[in-house]
This record gives structure tokens, sequence and C-alpha cells, in this order.
């Protein structure tokens, strides 16, 4: 059965329904969390509060996007509640482990290891740069590398219009270079 058929059966009371859909989206959605807070244990917190929230307003659940998308406008919701009351402070790691999602530049360090001093420090420019993101601003890059949403699942995951949506990656990026600026400035040298 597909995710909007157990999110309606949900609403009927079927806990089986319920269960199957929490066993078919835990796992991104703790990374999600994960990505957005940088600790283990609220980023369960969060997971549990989304499917709390899920299960109870199941009954007001209408099919007019995917259910992903519905997930994460509930998810991307709270990271961003969230960080805005721990002061928008947010990380928002490239991967999982913290590493940087791009699996050449990870075989070229293997190839290269005198590279690794200077990967470890992209990654850490790379975190801090991150966590001086708003809350807003971090949600939808995370959501447009990460999770590869178009700009129109963005703009409906996070209520916005698209051109809000390509003005808000715009002004993440933009302040990403200029945080990067002087490690790029320094390598390219």
């Amino acid at each position: 059965m597909d995710d909007s058929g157990l999110m309606f059966k949900t609403a009927t009371g079927d806990t089986e329904a319920f269960r199957e859909l929490v066993e078919r989206y835990q796992k991104s959605m703790f990374n999600f969390f994960l990505r957005a807070t940088a600790n283990p244990e609220d980023a369960e917190d969060l997971t549990q509060t989304l499917f709390l929230n899920l299960f109870k307003s199941s009954n007001k659940y209408r099919k007019t996007s995917s259910f992903k998308t519905y997930i994460y406008r509930i998810a991307s919701n709270l990271a961003i509640s969230f960080a805005r009351k721990k002061k928008g402070k947010t990380i928002v790691p490239i991967d999982n482990d913290g590493q940087l999602n791009n699996s050449s530049f990870k075989l070229s360090l293997l190839k290269n290891p005198s590279l690794s001093l200077e990967a470890g420090e992209l990654e850490n420019k790379l975190k801090t740069a991150l966590s001086k993101l708003p809350p807003d601003l971090s949600t939808a890059i995370e959501l447009r590398v990460k999770q590869g949403f178009s700009y129109s699942e963005i703009a409906e995951v996070m209520h916005k219009s698209i051109s809000a949506v390509e003005s808000m990656i715009f002004r993440a990026r933009k302040i990403l270079v200029v945080e990067l600026e002087d490690f790029l400035d320094y390598r390219n040298d």
C-alpha cells in the first residue's frame, strides 16, 4: 500500500498502518533531524515528536501533495522551531557521519593522504559556516542538497513560493561562499 493509503488507514485507527509508516520513514526522519541538530538525543526527541504529531493529526491529512512532501513539511517546521529555541544555532553536516558527501573527493583522499588535513579543515569550516545560517536557510539547503528536493517541493514543504525558495537558497549559498572565502582564497594561491 502507498504512503497516502497508510495515512488514511491510520486516520481510522489502524495502528498497523501507522507502524508501517513509522518503519518506512523513521530512519530518514532521524537522519534529517540529526543533520539539523548534530545531537542524537535531540534528533530522537524530534523524531518521536514528529510521529506523535503525525498520528494525532492523521484525520486532518488530505492528499494534496505527496506524503513525502507532507512529512518533510512537518519535520522542517519542527527543525526550524527547535533551532529558534536554541537561539538559531543549528549544524547541518553534509553526511550522516559529518563527512563531505562526495565520493570522488573521498577517493582522491585515499590516493593522496596529504589532502586529509585540507579536507578536515574544509569540513570544519563548512560545518561552522552551515551553523551560522538562519534556520529557514539551513532547512532549504538541507532539502535541496541532501534530500534532493526540487524547488517546487521545497516550496510546498516550507509553505513558501518557488521564488522565495530560490531566494533562500541563493542567500544561503552566498553566505557559505563568504564564510568559506578565506579557505577558498588560501587554496587558490
